[in-house]
C-alpha cells in the first residue's frame, strides 16, 4: 500500500458499480436477482428465480482444468521454532516439534500474529497427507469471489486479504511447517458459474476461506454435500444458515418459525446517544435484495418508535440523480434517511442533499460505505456527517488485530487497501487458522468441524462483535457508530469498545 492516509491507506477514486448489500446490518431472505438457491437450510425460504448462463471454461494457473478464472498464491515456508507461550488444549507434548501436537490457547488469550501462529505448532515431523488438501507440506483452501461482473472494485479485496495473511504466515513458518495456498477462482458474479467453480474445487481443497461474492449462494448444496466448511462472511442467505458455514461475525439470516430476526442495537443506540431519528426515510435500490433489506429497515426503525416519512424501493442503479426523492423528503420534514444502497448510490444522495441545501440530522448507510471512496466521490464536503454502523471496531482504534490486517494488507497486497468486506475475509482466515491449529498437526475436516463447533463468543481478538458459530445468528450484536468528519471516519459511540444493548426482534411483520 502506498503512504498512509486517513489513517488507513486508502486508494482513491475507484470506479464503482451498483452495489445492493444491506447484508452488514440486516439478515434478508435469499434474493439478488436471478439467482438460483440450491440448498435452504432451516427456515430459510425460497423464492428465487432461476438463472442460467456463464461463461466456465477457464483454467485455474498451474495446469488443472477448472471453471472461472484462477490463482494460486503461497509464500515461501521456514522452519518454525517454539518460543512458548498458550496453553495446550490438545493431546500430546510440544519438544522441539517432533510430531507433537499444537499448543494453542484459548481465544480470548491467542496471539494472532503470524509469529505466534508458525510457533504454535512448529517443524513438519510426523505431518501426514491427513485429508483432501492436506500433505506434509502443504494446506489447500479455495476461495470463489466475484473477482470480475457488473460490481467492481468490491469483492475483491477479500481473496486479497487472505492471501495477505496467508502470505505472512508462510513467511514466519506456516502452520505445523506446512505452506498455505489458496486457489482463487472468479466467478463472475454470476450464479451458474460460482456453483461450477465450488464444484471444482470442493475435491481439491480442505476447506473454502473468505469468499466473497453476490452470487455465494449457488454453490452451497456442493459444499454441503462434500461436506467441506466453508468460512467466510456470507451476502446469500442459504450460504449463511448451511451446516458447513462459519463465519467470524456471524449470519446474514436468521430465522424462527420462518420469520427473519435481527439485532435492534442500531435503534438502541440511536435511543440512548439521543441520535434516534423522529421521522426516517428510507431508499433502495430496486434490486429484491436491496429492497428486501431496506424494508426490514423501515419495519425495525417503526417498532422501535421512528415514524417513516418517506419510502423509495425502486431506485435505478442507472438514476442520475436523488434530486426528487430529496425534494420529497424534504417537503415530509424527514430528519433521517438510511440506506441499502451501494457507494455510487449512496453519492448521488449525498450530492442531491448538498444541492438542495437540506440538512439532516441522521443520513446512514451500511458498511459497505466504510471506504474512502464514500468521501472521496462524493466530495468532502458532501460527506461531512454521514452514518456508517459498524460490526467491528474502526481501522482507526489502538486495536492490534486491526492493526495486523492492515499491515499485512500494506505489506503482500499493496495494491488493495482496507475495507469492510476484505476486513470479514481476512477475520474469516484468522478463524480458519485458530480452528486448523485446534483440530491437531493433522487436522481433517471433522476435526477442524469440531473446532468451530466448540467456539463460544469468538470475537478475534477483540476486533469484532462476539459470536458463537455454532449459532449461525445475525452479524452483532455489539457495534460502533461512526461519522464522517474532515477525511476519515470517527467514532461517534461508544467512545471506547462496541456497543452491545441489543436483543433479537422480528425484522417483518
Amino acid at each position: 500500500m502506498a503512504g498512509p492516509t486517513r489513517g488507513w491507506g486508502a486508494r482513491r477514486r475507484r470506479r464503482l458499480a451498483w452495489l445492493a448489500l444491506a447484508v452488514a446490518a440486516l439478515f434478508i431472505a435469499d434474493a439478488c436477482g436471478a439467482r438460483t438457491a440450491p440448498y435452504l437450510g432451516g427456515d430459510v425460504q425460497a423464492g428465487q428465480k432461476s438463472s442460467s448462463g456463464g461463461d466456465t471454461s477457464n483454467t485455474v494457473a498451474g495446469g488443472d482444468s477448472s471453471t472461472g478464472s484462477g490463482t494460486e498464491t503461497g509464500g515461501a515456508t521456514a522452519s518454525g521454532t517454539n518460543t512458548g507461550g498458550g496453553t495446550n488444549n490438545n493431546t500430546g507434548t510440544k519438544s522441539g516439534g517432533g510430531g507433537a501436537q499444537p499448543q494453542v490457547a484459548d481465544a480470548k488469550a491467542f496471539d494472532y500474529s503470524p509469529k505466534a501462529e508458525a510457533a504454535a505448532c512448529p517443524g513438519s515431523n510426523g505431518n501426514t497427507a491427513s485429508d483432501v488438501g492436506i500433505t506434509p507440506t502443504e494446506i489447500t483452501v479455495g476461495n470463489v469471489s466475484g473477482l470480475s461482473g457488473v460490481i467492481t472494485n468490491s469483492f475483491e479485496h477479500g481473496p486479497a486479504a487472505v492471501q495477505a495473511l496467508f502470505a505472512a504466515v508462510n513467511a514466519a513458518g506456516g502452520i505445523c511447517g506446512r505452506k498455505l495456498k489458496l486457489i482463487v477462482e472468479d466467478d463472475g458474479q454470476d450464479a451458474a458459474r460460482n456453483a461450477a467453480d465450488v464444484n471444482d474445487l470442493k475435491n481439491k481443497v480442505f476447506a473454502f476461506v473468505g469468499s466473497t461474492s453476490d452470487a455465494d449462494n449457488a454453490g452451497v448444496q456442493a459444499m454441503v454435500d462434500a461436506k467441506v466448511p466453508d468460512v467466510g462472511f456470507a451476502i446469500n442467505a442459504n450460504r449463511g444458515q448451511s451446516p458447513v458455514f462459519w463465519s467470524a461475525n456471524g449470519s446474514t439470516l436468521y430465522t424462527q418459525n420462518g420469520k427473519p430476526y435481527s439485532w435492534n442495537g442500531l435503534q438502541n443506540g440511536l435511543k440512548d446517544n439521543n441520535d434516534m431519528p423522529k421521522r426516517l426515510a428510507v431508499l433502495s435500490y430496486s434490486i429484491p435484495i436491496s429492497a428486501d433489506a431496506a424494508h426490514q429497515f423501515a419495519y425495525t426503525f417503526k417498532q422501535a418508535g421512528a415514524q417513516i416519512c418517506f419510502e423509495d424501493y425502486s431506485i435505478s442503479p442507472a438514476t442520475a440523480s436523488l434530486d426528487s426523492d430529496v425534494l420529497q423528503m424534504k417537503q415530509n420534514n424527514c430528519d433521517g434517511v438510511t440506506t441499502t444502497m451501494d457507494i455510487s448510490g449512496n453519492t448521488k444522495l449525498l450530492q442531491s442533499i448538498q444541492r438542495q441545501n437540506y440538512h439532516m440530522p441522521y443520513v446512514s448507510v451500511t458498511f459497505v460505505g466504510y471506504d474512502p471512496a464514500q468521501i472521496d466521490l462524493p466530495g468532502k464536503d458532501a460527506a461531512q456527517g454521514l452514518r456508517v454502523t459498524l460490526p467491528f471496531v474502526p481501522f482507526s482504534d489502538d486495536n492490534t488485530v486491526m492493526k495486523l490486517y492492515k499491515s499485512q494488507v500494506a505489506t503482500y497486497q499493496p495494491n488493495s487497501h482496507p475495507s469492510g468486506f476484505g476486513v470479514e475475509a481476512w477475520a474469516a482466515g484468522q478463524m480458519f487458522i485458530y480452528a486448523l491449529l485446534k483440530a491437531g498437526r493433522n487436522p481433517t475436516r471433522a476435526s477442524i468441524t469440531a473446532a468451530f463447533n466448540a467456539l463460544e463468543n469468538y470475537d478475534t481478538g477483540g476486533a469484532f462483535s462476539p459470536t458463537t458459530p455454532r449459532l449461525r445468528r445475525p452479524n452483532g450484536p455489539c457495534i460502533v457508530e461512526t461519522e464522517v468528519k474532515g477525511d476519515d471516519f470517527i467514532r461517534r459511540w461508544p467512545k471506547t469498545g462496541m456497543y452491545c444493548n441489543a436483543q433479537l426482534v422480528p425484522a417483518s411483520p
